[in-house]
């Protein structure tokens, strides 16, 4: 049985919840349909002090939410079959639920530029119904992080040559850009500086590009797109690329401003939330239905690593899920819109892999 994480990671939560619901984000709604959330982070193994499997399902279950992609970058990260085999053994300790069941676990396998590795890793999203598909970090994000554009154009090559068609999932932010010396823990809001804008739409940029030049017959998924440039880039792309957009509840219901709270530094993200104008597009971009879906990236930590050096980045969002169900009911967005947005444009580009949802 998967051991609970510790009270440090429960309280996290709760600060955070309490500066939430200071916040006016629309009515209360509850929204009895089923949900998919592509993107989460369950931790365990190395890192069971944040959070772990079961206790993930066991939110999203109390949620609707009846598949959960569970992201590469744990510890130790996801890249072999052997990872693969160990992540879903894990999976298969969660015990059910008070409703009786848990969400259908997926996972994605991590690339590095090693090419057995990346031809493997390909492999395993064919043989196993449970791979999801294939996560490109073209920034760090823990052990994983393929920053140099040779790698990234190499990875396309050989996937293209491959003739992959499953998901290739990128977080695209581009090193080159960031700024680290503007951090400055005691003004928390400076992380946005250290990761400008210019890092995602440059980032994405090159992901288009190299998907574009290598033939990519596959899906490119942007994780996490916080800006509308970004989006019209995807946008602009989808006469010749399959390619897909998600957004996060906190890019659409927050600001870089709630950074300038007390505890503002619980809501250090990567990419970084940004400022009113850019939300305020990103808001009506969602509503017009040009991203495709909603992606939490629950990424739990626990308080100290919060509020302590090096203090990491990442939020528990599953819990901001409620949240942005009701903020798009305010939005006089239809059931099926919202649908469309927490379930049916997920299974329509998953296809064969969530036949049975």
């Amino acid at each position: 049985m998967a051991k609970p994480s510790p009270p440090q990671a429960a309280k996290c939560v709760r600060t955070i919840l309490r500066i939430v619901h200071q916040i006016s984000i629309g009515q209360t709604l509850n929204i009895y349909m089923k949900h998919i959330d592509p993107h989460v982070h369950c931790r365990d193994g190395n890192e069971a002090q944040k959070t772990n499997i079961g206790e993930v399902s066991k939110i999203a279950t109390n949620l609707g939410i009846v598949a959960i992609f569970d992201m590469p970058n744990t510890e130790p990260p996801i890249l072999t079959e052997k990872d693969v085999r160990a992540r879903l053994r894990l999976a298969e300790k969660r015990e059910p639920t008070r409703c009786g069941g848990y969400p259908k676990y997926f996972l994605y396998v991590g690339l590095t530029p090693n090419e057995n590795q990346i031809k493997k890793a390909a492999k395993l999203v064919e043989n196993y119904p449970q791979v999801i598909g294939l996560k490109l970090y073209a920034a760090k994000s823990g052990k994983l992080g393929v920053s140099r554009e040779t790698d990234q154009k190499k990875i396309y090559r050989i996937l293209a040559d491959l003739n992959y068609l499953g998901i290739l999932a990128v977080h695209a932010e581009k090193e080159k850009y960031f700024k680290p010396w503007l951090w400055n823990p005691e003004k928390p809001w400076t992380h946005n500086l250290t990761r400008p804008e210019i890092s995602e739409i440059e980032g994405v940029r090159d992901q288009i590009q190299f998907a574009r030049i290598s033939h990519l017959k596959g899906n490119l998924h942007i994780c996490h797109i916080t800006l509308p440039e970004s989006v019209d880039l995807v946008l602009g792309a989808k006469k010749d690329l399959r390619i897909t957009c998600g957004v996060t509840p906190h890019h659409i219901l927050f600001t870089e401003n709630i950074m300038r709270k007390k505890n503002g530094i619980l809501f250090k993200v990567n990419p970084p939330l940004r400022g009113i104008s850019k939300v305020t597009k990103l808001r009506e971009y969602l509503r017009q239905g040009k991203i495709d879906w909603i992606e939490s990236d629950h990424a739990p930590h626990t308080l100290e690593e919060k509020l302590s050096p090096p203090y990491l980045s990442g939020i528990a969002s599953l819990h901001l899920y409620p949240r942005i169900l009701n903020w798009l009911n305010s939005q006089k967005m239809s059931r099926s819109e919202i649908k469309s947005l927490t379930y049916w444009n997920i299974k329509k580009v998953f296809k064969e892999k969530l036949k049975d949802l």
